[in-house]
């Protein structure tokens, strides 16, 4: 490996853009080249740091020098890239969902394995200070046993039909609920053992978009809690914000309640309640030009991964269950029947 760390950035959309300059802000980090096959989008991820601009990743592959990767591509489209990226033994940041199907999940955890190299998927939501601060109250016992977790995430209409033009290819339990997912394994430390879900349609497709407007599904867990995922893109434009998440925690001895439109965790014990605001960095706030919060640490982890650090919490072969948990949600949904997701074969190691 290079003294600093060549990187280069596949995908030049909204997140590609900010894992460039979040990583020319890291020390000992450098972006290289920055690949896209709309080049004139590459070209301005590319400029504040004089990157190289490339029109396919396999060109910037095969051009440059690299240590490692970060693949900000569409959901759909990471394996390629990924899998390329490992043969050319390159350690791999990707984007959340790591895939969207279990075999292109195993096929890049088992590829990084075969050769030693780092393989994170970027869940960076667990380094937001308000999912911090909840983790430590559940591991303390502040709630009890958790038992059932609420998850809701609503975008507007404007996210499937102008943000991306991809949506068709995607689903919202995969663009949308891929964090809460990852969150809910993380507090519980469990996995999925049944899903059932169902899935809406008729708003998108009425616009030519072959997408689902929503999905819900019901999990259980080897724990014994249960969980609800909402997660739905149809919300009228008028709507105030772009994105709204709601999580609740419940356990037998209280609950924890987060709403992203408020940076606020309401804590109700047997004993009282309170709620705590949070300031500061959140996922990607601007602080004296730079870009700090959980983002930039969840990239800092990668970053002291690949310099023989410990294996990320959020590496891929960690996670994997979560690409098991959303291909039974999308199995169920397309059946109409409960899925066993295949979460244990998916994982080698410990829920982290």
């Amino acid at each position: 490996m290079h003294a600093e760390v060549r990187l280069g950035v596949m995908g030049a959309g909204i997140l590609g853009r900010r894992h460039a300059r979040v990583f020319a802000e890291v020390e000992g980090a450098r972006v290289v080249g920055v690949a896209d096959l709309l080049v004139e989008r590459a070209q301005v991820a590319a400029e504040p740091m004089g990157a190289a601009v490339f029109a396919d990743a396999a060109s910037m592959l095969e051009a440059l020098e690299l240590d490692a990767v970060v693949v900000a591509t569409p959901d759909h489209l990471h394996l390629a890239p990924v899998m390329a990226s490992l043969r050319h033994g390159l350690h791999v940041l990707v984007e959340k969902p790591l895939a969207t199907s279990l075999e292109d999940g195993r096929a890049m955890v088992d590829e990084a394995a075969r050769r030693g190299l780092v393989l994170q998927v970027n869940y960076s939501q667990r380094w937001v200070p308000e999912y911090a601060w909840m983790k430590e109250q559940i591991d303390a016992g502040a709630i009890g046993r958790p038992v059932m977790v609420l998850s809701s995430k609503q975008d507007t209409i404007y996210v499937p039909t102008r943000m991306i033009g991809w949506a068709a290819s995607t689903s919202p339990v995969y663009f949308m609920s891929s964090h809460d997912i990852d969150l809910v394994g993380w507090f519980l430390g469990a996995r999925a053992t049944r899903v059932l879900a169902q899935e809406r349609r008729g708003v998108l497709e009425s616009l030519g978009i072959g997408a689902a407007d929503g999905v819900d599904a019901l999990v259980a867990y080897d724990s014994g809690a249960t969980a609800s995922f909402h997660s739905s893109w149809v919300h009228p434009m008028s709507y105030p914000t772009v994105t709204v998440d709601r999580l609740e925690v419940i356990g037998d001895a209280g609950l924890l309640h987060f709403e992203s439109r408020g940076r606020v965790v309401d804590c109700y014990t047997l004993t009282g309640g309170r709620t705590v605001t949070f300031t500061g960095p959140q996922t990607a706030n601007e602080v004296d030009g730079r870009l700090l919060g959980a983002f930039r640490t969840s990239l800092d982890t990668f970053m002291a991964a690949i310099r023989g650090g410990a294996e990320p919490p959020t590496s891929a072969a960690r996670t994997l269950h979560v690409t098991a948990t959303q291909a039974a949600m999308l199995e169920s949904a397309a059946t109409g029947l409960p899925v066993v997701p295949d979460c244990f074969a998916a994982m080698a190691v410990p829920v982290s």
